[in-house]
C-alpha cells in the first residue's frame, strides 16, 4: 500500500486491508487498460478538433490548346474598345487563301469594292476554339449589320496540313449550333490558310495563329489591324461596327 493511500485511508477512520499478489496483478491492468483509453481519447480530441482539410473548387482547367475544356459560348465576351495596333511587314494585298473545294481564293478579288473585314481565327490545332466559333458565329448573326455599312466579312480559318480540311464542317458546326434555323447558313466567304501561309507572312503565328482583325476601306487601303494577345483579345462586333463607321464618315 502507498504512503498516500494508507493516510487517506487513517483520516477516514477506515482500515486498508493488504493487497493480495493477485489484485496488485489485477490493479495494474487495469490501471493499464484506464491510461490506454486515455491516451485514445486524447488523440481522438486532438485529430477532432484540427483543422479538416478545405475542399478546393477547381475551375475548368486550361487544355493544351489553351482553352478551358468545357466554356459557355454565352460568357464569352470581346473588346468593344479597341485601337489599331498592328503593322503588318507584307503586302495583304498578296494574300491567297483557298475554299473547301482547294480553289485559290485571292484577297485583291474582294478589295476595291466595299469595305472588307478580314478576321483570322486561330484555326484547327487539334480541337475546335470555342472563342472562334463563338466570334464567327456573332459575325453571323450581326451580317445585315455589316452589310448597312458597305462591308463584307471574310472569315479564315488556318490549318497546319490539308488533311485537317474536313475538320472545317466541324467548326462551322459548332459556330452555328446555338444560332436559331433562319442564320445557320454562312452568309460570307469561310476560306482556309493550309499550311499556314498567310498567318506566316503576316507573322502572327502562335501555335496555328493569333486571333487578329484586318479592316480595308472601299478603296483597298488597310486602316484598322488588330492582333489579339490571347484567345479572347478580339474586336468585339461593337467595335468593328465601331470602326466602318469612322471610315464612312471620313
Amino acid at each position: 500500500m502507498s504512503v498516500a493511500a494508507d493516510v487517506s485511508c487513517r483520516r477516514l477512520g477506515l482500515r486498508r486491508a493488504p493487497m493480495e499478489a493477485t489484485d496488485v496483478n489485477q490493479w495494474l491492468r487495469e490501471a493499464g487498460i484506464a491510461r490506454i483509453t486515455v491516451l485514445v481519447g486524447m488523440v481522438a480530441w486532438v485529430v477532432g478538433c484540427s483543422p479538416q482539410p478545405q475542399t478546393v473548387v477547381t475551375k475548368p482547367s486550361a487544355n493544351m490548346y489553351g482553352y478551358g475544356d468545357t466554356i459557355d459560348d454565352s460568357m464569352i465576351q470581346f473588346k468593344d474598345d479597341v485601337t489599331t495596333q498592328a503593322n503588318p511587314d507584307s503586302d495583304l494585298t498578296e494574300l491567297v487563301f483557298t475554299d473547301k473545294a482547294g480553289k485559290q481564293i485571292a484577297l485583291k478579288d474582294f478589295l476595291g469594292k466595299q469595305h472588307v473585314i478580314l478576321v483570322i481565327t486561330r484555326g484547327y490545332g487539334g480541337a475546335i476554339c470555342p472563342y472562334c466559333s463563338t466570334q464567327t458565329a456573332r459575325l453571323i448573326s450581326n451580317y445585315a449589320k455589316f452589310q448597312e455599312q458597305q462591308a463584307e466579312v471574310i472569315v479564315v480559318y488556318p490549318l497546319e496540313k490539308p488533311t485537317d480540311t474536313p475538320r472545317l464542317d466541324e467548326f462551322l458546326a459548332r459556330a452555328v449550333s446555338k444560332l436559331p434555323a433562319a442564320e445557320k447558313t454562312v452568309p460570307f466567304p469561310l476560306l482556309l490558310d493550309v499550311e499556314l501561309k498567310a498567318v506566316d507572312a503576316l507573322g502572327i503565328r502562335k501555335d496555328l495563329s493569333k486571333p487578329a482583325t484586318y479592316i480595308f476601306d472601299k478603296e483597298g487601303q488597310l486602316r484598322f489591324a488588330y492582333v489579339g494577345a490571347s484567345l479572347a483579345d478580339r474586336p468585339s462586333i461593337k467595335a468593328m461596327l465601331d470602326q466602318l463607321g469612322q471610315l464612312n464618315k471620313s
